[in-house]
């Protein structure tokens, strides 16, 4: 019965063609009873919002290892290339997402839209529900390829075979008015909260927050712009053209005071218990660790309930934890270092900026300094990372077993320089400055995580960019502070739009570390450091000079900074291209550059 709904595009002559209709039959067997029908409802779930959560070409590794926050891996794994020669058009393996997936996502929830009706032992209301679901799951990978590709083909509904099969690219005005209508439409539908066992269906909060990430990102200056970042004879797939407006940033507030006031009145806050209003919260690290790693915590509105404990690649735990707790062979520790670009933005849990080894330097520096840095570093690095000589007190298990420091990736016999002292200034990649830790906050037994694909947070800092971007710096400092105070740091009070602006992106860089916020956010934000720091340019890391083959800080002499390898960069890249193989039916128009 599944093959009826995911599977249906083989051989056809584009993605969204009408398939092959010998299996109608088992598609009306699938809606003649609600068991049947609910299954279908769950796997439509479990393959729509895995979408971003890991790489979706069929190799490994996750959007953070294309960004700047992971290393590019091995050079068998698919960011490795990316990493190396950019997107390749003509090899669906050489691109970060699968253009083909969203098509079969769309078409298997409008199957179901268009058929729950005919379930008979089913009510009204939770038809009702599933229509609304389904419409925000179609929203969803729209939203998503909004970000990714920008004017998109708009389908609404499943094909029949008289039906005009030839849809092309929108423009991006009318993509995101779709996004925002497919939104509309499913809240009206939607319930405002599930009981517990349903937890990661989607409510009301859920598609306004989807609805708000998407106006966000239509104001930022990617798109938000009368002219494109690489000029064509198709400008308004790509940017807003004579439609940009300032305007859209409080569109954005709307959108996103709403979000937070569904939370207020239906169990969602901002967790912060040791805090307040520019009062830096003295539970800082179990708060953050508590949003980011619970299942279920209020802070949550969507997570991708995806609760797989499979020991292989194929489950998205092991893309994430790297700790030697999850049994299956590890042979990708390279994806799992930390470069300096990212490490360096943590602040000391003074709210102080500290002070990092440079490529350049005369000599190391001895290794009780890296100690004594990150042992200063804000609770949220402590929760998001650990590394060679760590307090072990200070990381995210502390006491346990099963997470000590001794058994994450980062191990220095195997991934750390420990040959001779003689190999400063010198560098090899796989080292990075530390090793991830998120989602695993007093994590137990626990290897698999609830991905959270939106978190309260977001709201607040989406709050706090576009009230700058309209002059107000106030309410801007508002909604930064908040987060920046539930992270146990002192309020920030710089007024001044332009450096208010750098350090609300840092903020995000801190916060939403391996969220999948990253690899959009520095390309919607077109900042000047693409190509030479971030996205692309040099890769530095530590390099550790070390005695034996544990973390312990007994183990290590030295550190210092080395760049390792560079990664390649082309404006073209600031959307992803369209697969060849579909740009060569003649229909869909492939985005500028490629």
């Amino acid at each position: 019965m599944l093959g009826v709904c995911v599977g249906m595009f083989s051989c056809q002559k584009t993605f969204l063609q009408q398939p092959n209709i010998s299996g109608v039959a088992n598609l009306n067997l699938v809606y003649s009873d609600s068991v049947n029908a609910t299954q279908i409802i769950m796997q439509n779930y479990l393959t729509s919002l895995r979408v971003g959560a890991m790489i979706t070409t069929g190799n490994h590794g996750i959007l953070s290892n294309f960004s700047d926050e992971l290393l590019r891996g091995y050079s068998f794994e698919s960011y490795y290339a990316l990493a190396d020669v950019g997107y390749v058009p003509t090899n669906t393996g050489g691109l970060p997402d699968s253009y083909s997936y969203h098509f079969t996502c769309i078409r298997s929830n409008y199957l179901v839209k268009e058929n729950i009706d005919k379930v008979p032992n089913m009510s009204a209301t939770t038809k009702k529900y599933i229509k609304a679901e389904m419409t925000g799951l179609i929203a969803f990978q729209y939203m998503n390829m909004f970000m990714r590709y920008g004017g998109m083909p708009i389908i609404t509904k499943s094909f029949s075979a008289t039906d005009n099969l030839v849809v092309p690219r929108a423009s991006l005005d009318s993509t995101l008015n779709f996004i925002v209508s497919l939104c509309d439409e499913a809240i009206t539908g939607l319930p405002t909260n599930w009981p517990a066992n349903f937890k990661g269906r989607l409510t009301t909060g859920a598609v306004m927050a989807m609805k708000a990430r998407a106006l966000e990102y239509a104001a930022r200056p990617l798109f938000n712009s009368a002219t494109p970042y690489i000029s064509s004879a198709n400008n308004r797939l790509v940017c807003f053209g004579s439609t940009a407006s300032p305007n859209r940033w409080q569109t954005a507030i709307t959108a996103n005071l709403a979000v937070l006031a569904y939370a207020a009145a239906n169990g969602y806050n901002l967790i912060n218990t040791g805090g307040g209003v520019g009062v830096p919260n003295t539970n800082a690290m179990a708060d953050y660790g508590t949003a980011t790693s619970t299942p279920n915590n209020p802070e949550v509105l969507l997570p991708w309930n995806n609760e797989n404990a499979t020991q292989g690649g194929n489950c998205v735990g092991f893309w994430y934890d790297y700790s030697n707790y999850w049994t299956s062979s590890r042979y990708d520790h390279q994806l799992s270092c930390v470069p300096y670009s990212i490490f360096k933005n943590y602040y000391n849990a003074d709210g102080t900026d500290a002070s990092w080894p440079q490529v350049g330097d005369a000599a190391p520096r001895p290794a009780s300094d890296y100690i004594t840095r990150t042992a200063a570093l804000e609770p949220r690095f402590h929760a998001d990372q650990i590394g060679p000589g760590f307090d072990a007190t200070k990381t995210n298990n502390p006491g346990d077993a099963k997470w000590n420091i001794q058994n994450w990736g980062y191990n220095l016999g195997n991934y750390c320089l420990s040959s001779s002292a003689s190999i400063f200034p010198n560098g090899t990649m796989g080292y990075g400055c530390c090793s991830p830790t998120k989602f695993y906050y007093h994590a137990g037994s626990r290897v698999w995580f609830d991905f959270p694909i939106f978190r309260l947070a977001e709201n607040y800092l989406s709050l706090a960019e576009a009230y700058n971007e309209v002059g107000n710096s106030s309410s801007a400092l508002t909604y930064l502070n908040a987060i920046h105070n539930r992270a146990g740091l002192p309020s920030i009070t710089e007024t001044d739009q332009t450096k208010l602006r750098a350090i609300i992106q840092r903020e995000w860089t801190i916060e939403y570390f391996m969220e999948n916020q990253r690899y959009y956010l520095v390309k919607a934000w077109k900042l000047p450091n693409i190509g030479t720091e971030i996205l692309g340019g040099p890769v530095k890391e530590f390099q550790f000079y070390v005695t034996s083959t544990n973390n312990l800080p007994t183990s290590l002499i030295n550190y210092w900074s080395a760049v390792t390898y560079t990664k390649y960069w082309n404006p073209c890249m600031f959307l992803e291209p369209i697969p060849t193989s579909e740009v060569n039916k003649g229909v869909v128009i492939q985005n500028p550059g490629y």
